[in-house]
């Protein structure tokens, strides 16, 4: 293969090349230290493969892999190495995420999401097309990070062929790392940090968005110029924040110029995204808010002041419980320090911490891993269809909570994905195929039980799509409008269900103003029309025919009553597989301001098979919901269409939940307890 050109780069990393490919050659396992910015990302995979095509046949050489914990990091990584080596993504260089794979035969050099790899060794146990893999951002310790350490470590000690590990932080706690890795040798890559001043405040923060928007201001008016970057803890705030900020900008004094105020968090398509890389305009300030993905994942070039909100959300399980919550959590010390060192990579800055001294010295002083703070549902059934049955006996770096290990088991029984000795199923070998939740696989499955597939696919696609609505205060209220016009009593997925529908009857070359009209994300729908696609081909890539007839046979009712309501409307013409029924319906309505619906019963029952530990009930005497299992209070989210309806639905089944100041339940339905029992029929211990 001819050498590519490769565009030349001055970057801290480039000092120690010679001394990182050396060592890469003589370990099987290495671990490098380097400042976020030092180039180790962009510049180590690229070192690699160009040492192996120098040095052996093409048959040996293999691919280059370069794990990340967040998918928009593969993207923009990918795409800019692609840009220094003269080509674009999906030749030498490629990305894989989750819905979104651009790999090809030429592909060399592939940076993937720990999920994708860890979906990967599913099909290919020895992960025999690799040769180099760098686990980037392990000090972030991911739940599929820490489960990769333990299974790569497993391959290169039974591979025949080589197998190179480097493990790549940006934190100096290399020495955990090392120890797990056969005592690998460290390798530090030093940056060119500056001086950062670090300034606490004198009291606590009741309002830390409050607090971050006037410090910022602050800044613009007194301090010289350079960029802002402000840490906030998730779209939601970072939204608000920019509302204030605008609207007090326009009351500054005359003889401050405005700045400009970017956004970053994960959720925002990418091309917005890729604004914040863009060169400043001479003079003009920027500020950019962002979620704790500017910590490590992502370089924004020029920042001179940092503002640290102090929290970030992570999620967090309880086995008492059996939930997980998105909850806001202080940072711990590793993490203030990568978003103070933010602030000096150009010259001299400064951080505004909007906490105390004191409050920064009670910090942790890493992060809690994911492993021993989340649900293990997911990873627990990966490691049972990879045979791994005693999970506790698992090479982990650090082990997770014995609990919470049980406590996913049992709910895997519960749902029929392991028998009662804990062995996968064929239920739960299927449900590895989809590249989402258990439960929410198994609702596509059950959908395509009921007759409703396409149904269900829709839902649980538009459910999984990331910003489908627009976030500004004004286009909220449009988004309010939009599901208020399509607004089901039956709940969040027939609304979102109902509103994809109306989009597919509008005219090709109306639909980007229809959505925008509707506060709708244009490039998002498109999004979720490919999630759809994909998560369709999945369902029918096999007939099922065993699993499902098991699920209709030990469901009395939806073999009976829901089975011939499907071929009542079958019937009828009513139009389930298509939905061209239910769109026209939907647009007559929105003209005559009334949307009369059927009420989309099969495709609540499927929920009730993937949601029915996720279901809650309405108690009057506190006014609130509590959930069925462990009678936690919960509440209907703002965005919930059912949020506003005066009578609140009795029994409800939701996707997931939110912590802020309340628990929260987002992607709610409303359900019959019938239906609940029918799902518990066939969700149950299988022997």
């Amino acid at each position: 293969m001819t050498k590519p050109f490769r565009t030349v780069v001055h970057l801290p990393v480039e000092e120690a090349r010679g001394a990182i490919v050396r060592m890469i050659r003589r370990h099987n396992a290495v671990v490098i230290v380097g400042e976020t910015g030092s180039g180790k990302t962009t510049q180590i995979p690229q070192y690699v493969w160009d040492d192996l095509v120098s040095r052996e046949p093409p048959e040996q050489q293999g691919i280059v892999g370069c794990t990340q914990p967040r998918r928009v990091a593969a993207v923009s990584i990918a795409r800019h190495v692609a840009k220094q080596r003269g080509g674009s993504v999906g030749a030498e260089v490629a990305y894989a995420v989750r819905f979104d794979d651009t790999c090809s035969r030429q592909t060399r050099i592939k940076y993937m999401t720990d999920g994708i790899l860890l979906r990967e060794i599913q099909t290919d146990p020895d992960l025999s097309h690799y040769r180099c893999l760098l686990l980037d951002e392990a000090h972030e310790r991911t739940l599929h990070g820490d489960v990769l350490f333990g299974l790569l470590k497993d391959i290169v000690r039974r591979r025949k062929k080589p197998l190179n590990i480097v493990v790549m932080s940006a934190t100096l706690n290399a020495e955990h790392f090392s120890k797990f890795w056969w005592n690998a040798p460290i390798g530090v890559v030093h940056g060119r940090l500056y001086p950062v001043t670090i300034f606490h405040t004198l009291e606590p923060q009741a309002d830390y968005v409050e607090a971050a928007v006037s410090t910022l201001l602050q800044i613009h008016e007194k301090e010289e110029p350079g960029d802002v970057l402000c840490f906030l803890t998730g779209q939601e705030e970072i939204e608000d924040a920019k509302r204030i900020l605008e609207r007090r900008m326009k009351v500054m004094p005359s003889t401050l110029q405005e700045f400009k105020i970017l956004t970053l968090y994960s959720a925002m398509p990418y091309e917005q995204q890729l604004r914040v890389f863009e060169p400043p305009l001479p003079g003009k300030r920027r500020v950019i808010l962002s979620t704790n993905i500017a910590e490590t994942s992502i370089t924004v070039e020029g920042i001179r002041y940092v503002v640290d909100s102090g929290v970030v959300k992570a999620k967090f399980f309880s086995s008492k419980s059996g939930m997980e919550v998105l909850s806001e959590v202080d940072v711990s010390k590793a993490q203030a320090t990568q978003r103070a060192g933010r602030a000096g990579r150009m010259t001299a800055g400064k951080c505004f911490r909007l906490y105390t001294a004191q409050a920064f010295e009670s910090l942790a002083e890493n992060t809690v891993p994911e492993i021993q703070r989340s649900s293990l549902i997911s990873v627990v059934l990966e490691m049972k269809s990879l045979r791994i049955d005693r999970i506790m006996e698992f090479e982990f770096m650090d082990a997770p909570n014995p609990k919470a290990v049980v406590r996913a088991e049992e709910t895997l029984m519960l749902l029929g994905a392991l028998d009662r000795q804990g062995h996968i199923t064929l239920l739960g070998k299927r449900l590895i195929d989809f590249p989402i939740e258990p439960m929410a696989a198994i609702v596509l499955l059950a959908g395509k039980a009921m007759g409703v597939e396409r149904d269900v696919t829709i839902a649980i696609a538009m459910t999984l799509t990331e910003n489908l609505f627009f976030t500004s205060r004004e286009a909220k209220d449009g988004a309010d409008r939009c599901k208020a016009a399509f607004a089901k009593s039956a709940g969040d997925h027939a609304t979102l269900l109902g509103i994809y529908y109306a989009y597919k009857r509008v005219p090709k070359d109306q639909k980007k103003m229809w959505c925008e009209s509707n506060a709708i994300n244009p490039s998002q729908m498109l999004k979720a029309e490919d999630v759809m696609t994909q998560l369709g081909a999945i369902l029918n890539e096999r007939s099922d025919e065993e699993l499902l007839s098991t699920m209709v046979r030990r469901s009395p009712n939806v073999a009976g009553n829901g089975a011939a309501l499907h071929r009542k409307r079958r019937r009828d013409g009513e139009k389930d597989a298509s939905g061209d029924d239910e769109a026209s319906e939907l647009l007559k309505g929105q003209a005559s301001g009334m949307v009369k619906l059927r009420d989309f019963e099969l495709l609540r029952r499927a929920l009730c098979y993937g949601f029915s530990l996720n279901a809650a009930f309405y108690n009057a005497k506190i006014g609130n919901y509590q959930t069925v299992v462990g009678q936690q209070v919960v509440h209907l989210h703002p965005s919930s269409v059912l949020f506003y309806q005066r009578k609140k639905p009795a029994l409800v089944v939701f996707n997931s939940v939110v912590r802020t100041t309340r628990r929260y339940m987002k992607d709610v339905s409303v359900v019959q307890e019938e239906w609940l029992r029918d799902a518990a029929s066939f969700l149950r211990p299988v022997a």
